[in-house]
């Protein structure tokens, strides 16, 4: 099975400090990683409607060509926008990581690897894949 080259980091915006954490990290195995967009952190400016929109639509994209996806799920929190993301993963067949394991029990379902930051490192590539291959979709 082809390894993990590609990961998107989902994180609500409040996480944002952890998201950047994660990059850096994926960054240092030498993967492409794909982010939210860091400049439009709701903590900090009004997001409108036709943004929010857009953003969506751009990350969806991002996930589609991401071989995973990695969610920053500080204390087992996944907004709204980041459910609806592990399901597109989901549907698009993506390796699922959790930093942490999820509060919401429907997550749990969708979640192949909990992964804490710390512990991201070079057999992530592989043994996330494989754990994939034992669960039908």
């Amino acid at each position: 099975m082809p390894e993990i080259e590609a990961v998107t980091i989902c994180s609500s915006s409040k996480f944002y400090d952890t998201a950047q954490r994660a990059e850096a990290a994926f960054r240092r195995l030498g993967m492409t990683v794909y982010t939210p967009r860091y400049d439009f952190d709701e903590q900090h400016v009004q997001v409108n409607e036709s943004d929010k929109i857009q953003l969506t639509r751009d990350f969806l994209a991002k996930i589609a060509k991401s071989d995973a996806i990695f969610v920053v799920a500080n204390g087992g929190y996944a907004g709204v926008s980041v459910c609806i993301e592990v399901g597109y993963a989901v549907a698009q067949g993506k390796v699922v990581l959790f930093s942490e394991q999820p509060t919401e029990f429907a997550l749990r379902a969708l979640v192949d690897t909990v992964i804490p930051i710390e512990e991201i490192g070079p057999g992530l590539r592989s043994v996330a894949r494989a754990e994939v291959a034992g669960r039908s979709r």
